[in-house]
């Protein structure tokens, strides 16, 4: 997990789900034609979205069409994109975008035609999901979900979230996600660039608080990676990902640039090299850290952002294949290590091997700090028992 100390702005959204390309109204609509901006983008699957749009002014006539169109090409228009009609009239409109390819860069703006013309709104950007994949294999929660979260708002301290890289559960309260889960394997490491593009996660429920890339700013606390950038440089969109502020955490700078990075080197290229694959959580729990002055800190952020107290993470290790649930046996690999978020105790990329633990005491001890972690759910009642056990030598 690294830390920057500066913002590198991009200019082109190649993300998950929705960004958009201008983030304010609508271009100023030439005279005689509607006034229209281009809702968000929500519910995005491998084939479908939603969006739409709201007719602030007709423009002086009344609007006879309104909708919505997409294309992969960047300047969606009625004459070269797919559309579609949502009635006639001012005010706002819901339109269900479908027919998408998977894992593709979508472009999306709403129209508005009266007698004089058509007006558009804003583009909006989307990438649409992957297609299902084989059931039981590289899912990052086929081993279980660690704590048992719901894609529901009636679960805000431990809300499902799919940020198509890597799946995380979200508290509400604490702005940071309880966990994050993701595979690894060779596949995903290539040659694409670390991204640094931190932003908000537009794709929260609405009007949940949302994180902004300076909201650490002052802090003494890195913008930890819970999902490492470098797990994910395949292509450009797998890196960008890791950037979302929903992937972060107040993480210690010692810890962060020390252990922490030491340990993700050591998963990526002796653990999983390039005949091995993994399943890897990590989550946090408790509050109050000790930051870069070495001073204490609950919160961070006017509140908005809890300082975990402790770090941790569980890597599950096994080779390269098909089913793999079923290839999972008492002697797999596991590791697993807990660690206070204290910028005071490290000093070695090494020291992560200090707090090498079981998940049986991971557990434990998260329970006890209000988080009902249970790892490993979906593994065999028989092996279960005997992989939690386990510290890894």
């Amino acid at each position: 997990m690294r830390s920057s100390g500066y913002l590198k702005f991009i200019a082109v959204c190649v993300l998950l789900y929705s960004c958009s390309k201008d983030p304010g109204l609508a271009p100023a609509p030439a005279a005689g034609l509607p006034t229209i901006t281009t809702s968000a983008i929500s519910s995005v699957s491998s084939a479908t979205a939603v969006s739409g749009g709201n007719i602030i002014s007709d423009g002086g006539a009344a609007v006879t069409a309104r909708g919505v169109v997409w294309s992969i090409n960047s300047n969606p228009t009625l004459a070269t994109s797919a559309k579609t009609v949502e009635g006639t009239g001012t005010g706002s409109f819901t339109s269900y975008i479908t027919g998408l390819s998977p894992n593709s860069i979508y472009y999306v703006r709403a129209y508005a035609t009266n007698q004089n013309g058509t007006a558009y709104g804003n583009t909006l950007s989307f990438v649409s999901l992957a297609a299902p994949g084989i059931p039981g294999d590289n899912d990052p929660l086929d081993p279980g979900n660690p704590t048992n979260a719901q894609a529901s708002v009636s679960f805000p301290e431990n809300y499902l979230k799919d940020n198509l890289y890597y799946k995380l559960a979200y508290s509400q309260s604490r702005g940071t996600a309880v966990w994050v889960a993701w595979h690894l394997e060779s596949g995903d490491l290539g040659g694409s660039p670390r991204q640094d593009d931190f932003r908000p996660d537009t794709n929260l429920p609405p009007g949940w608080y949302q994180v902004q890339s300076n909201s650490y700013s002052g802090s003494g606390f890195d913008r930890g990676h819970n999902c490492p950038s470098a797990d994910r440089t395949s292509i450009v969109p797998a890196n960008s990902s890791t950037f979302f502020m929903t992937n972060m955490i107040p993480q210690a700078p010692t810890l962060n640039q020390g252990p922490w990075a030491g340990l993700e080197s050591f998963i990526r290229s002796n653990l999983v090299g390039s005949s091995n694959e993994a399943y890897i959580v990590m989550g946090n729990f408790g509050q109050g850290g000790y930051n870069s002055s070495n001073n204490f800190f609950n919160t961070i952020n006017g509140g908005n952002i809890t300082v975990p107290s402790k770090v941790w993470k569980v890597v599950l290790i096994i080779p390269k294949g098909n089913n793999d649930l079923a290839r999972i046996h008492s002697s797999t690999t596991v590791l697993t290590v807990n660690m206070p978020n204290d910028n005071r105790l490290y000093s070695t990329g090494n020291d992560w091997r200090n707090y090498l633990t079981s998940i049986n005491s991971l557990e434990t001890e998260a329970n006890t700090a209000g988080v009902p972690l249970n790892l490993f759910q979906a593994i065999a009642d028989s092996i279960r028992p005997l992989l939690k056990a386990k510290v890894y030598q």
